[in-house]
């Protein structure tokens, strides 16, 4: 029974009656904590009882992808239990961790539950005792910034890391590289990620290691005109397994926003395959679902206006993500292919007023820029400070933070704090302040 993790029930009466015979049997050494009736009461009885593993099918009511990534995001391992392949399917839909059919003995059901053999390093469980409390459930001390794209359009990368760069001119600031799909932050940077990435602070908060702050100086890429830089894992193929276990990657951006007041992520735009969410998908979701705001970055020209579009369907459908937290800009505009400035951001504000949103801030093409920025390896924003891209990012940073003497959003968006921070006393705004 000390062995066995804390489960939590998440079972239509139907499900339930299938399996209650391993469930509730005197001799059944399954910790069971409690029983959720349905989504909403899963969120409360999560958040209560913190379980390891929660048993769920997918009829359960108000259950949804969003509330199943937000539980992974907390360190909860999801399995699904298929009464037939239609509900194998939308267990798969809903990214549980593993799935066990009807059919399944005791044995089966415990070895699904437990995971993968604890002690090995893809299997260890993300409480980084000492950084943070168990499964970051303490509100972090920083604020998170996700920035994401779509595909096909480029522009997110080089905005995270523009948008850091100027952050870092007036706070402490960190840009963690959560695209796994191969960002090149290391060529740009001139930089080797087996000299320290994400991947070394997943297993560092999985290991409890108290030494964050030491383990970061070693970790952090420092060049001129850029902020410290967290580089993924230099083949993030290898270790996809280590990072899509539930709660690894929210926890270690959770640990690094106690160490560093403002960390943006540049978060890789693939989100599912074939309406799944594949591993990897399943970590660039979990760093979207722990973020304080997500920034989408929409490419300018037709195809990438229609992808991106569908991306925002995405956050706000799919992972739930309100639109408070959410803020949309058009990168690119007036650069070769794409079309009159004026008519393209009028049409894509329509598109955006139809979903309650507005569009939040135009990147325009900056060819002065990116030509200083190749010669002399820079973000765009640091390459010409005066060039039209930089200015307009410098109007969005001042509208995702709100100011230091004012308390009260003065939009209708959540404004993220601004870190008070100064040399004699690091301290840190509360992360979130609304109406």
């Amino acid at each position: 029974m000390e062995d066995s993790p804390r489960l939590l029930l998440a079972l239509s009466p139907p499900a339930e009656r299938c399996v209650e015979r391993l469930l509730f049997d005197e001799q059944s050494p399954l910790s069971i904590v409690a029983s959720a009736l349905d989504g909403t009461d899963l969120d409360r009885l999560a958040a209560e009882h913190e379980p390891d593993v929660v048993l769920l099918s997918p009829d359960l009511p108000a259950l949804s992808a969003a509330r199943c990534a937000r539980l992974r995001a907390s360190g909860i391992r999801l399995v699904g239990l298929a009464l037939d392949g239609a509900s194998a399917s939308a267990l798969s839909a809903f990214g549980v961790d593993a799935v066990v059919d009807r059919y399944a003995d005791l044995e089966q059901l415990r070895a699904e539950l437990a995971g993968p053999t604890r002690g090995t390093a893809q299997s260890a469980e993300p409480r980084p005792a000492g950084i943070d409390e168990p499964r970051g459930r303490r509100a972090e001390r920083g604020s998170i910034l996700a920035v994401v794209g779509s595909r096909g359009a480029p522009g997110a990368s080089e905005c995270a890391a523009s948008l850091a760069a100027l952050a870092q001119e007036r706070w402490p600031t960190a840009l963690v590289e959560c695209d796994l799909l191969g960002g090149g932050l290391d060529l740009r940077l001139a930089a080797d990620g087996h000299d320290g990435s994400l991947l070394g602070l997943v297993r560092a908060c999985s290991a409890g290691d108290g030494a964050l702050g030491e383990l970061l100086e070693r970790w952090l890429v420092r060049r001129p005109g850029w902020p410290p830089v967290l580089l993924a894992p230099p083949e993030p193929w290898e270790p996809i397994d280590e990072l899509a276990q539930p709660g690894a990657v929210a926890t270690a951006l959770r640990a690094l926003a106690h160490a560093v007041p403002l960390v943006i992520c540049d978060v890789g735009f693939l989100l599912e395959e074939g309406g799944e969410p594949t591993p990897l998908a399943r970590s660039h979701r979990e760093a979207l679902t722990c973020a304080s705001a997500v920034l989408l970055v929409i490419g300018a020209r037709d195809r990438q206006v229609r992808d991106g579009l569908a991306q925002l369907d995405l956050l706000r459908v799919e992972l739930e993500i309100p639109n408070e937290r959410l803020r949309v800009v058009c990168s690119g505009l007036g650069g070769p292919g794409t079309g009159p400035t004026r008519q393209l951001a009028q049409m894509l504000a329509e598109r955006l007023a139809e979903r309650g949103l507005a569009l939040d801030a135009t990147l325009p093409f900056d060819g002065r820029a990116l030509r200083r920025a190749e010669r002399r390896g820079t973000p765009l924003a640091v390459a010409r400070r005066r060039g039209a891209y930089a200015r307009a990012l410098a109007r969005l940073l001042d509208q995702l933070f709100l100011p230091v003497a004012l308390a009260i959003p003065r939009e209708r968006k959540l404004r993220l704090p601004l870190p008070a921070w100064s040399a004699s006393a690091k301290e840190v705004v509360a992360p979130w302040r609304t109406r």
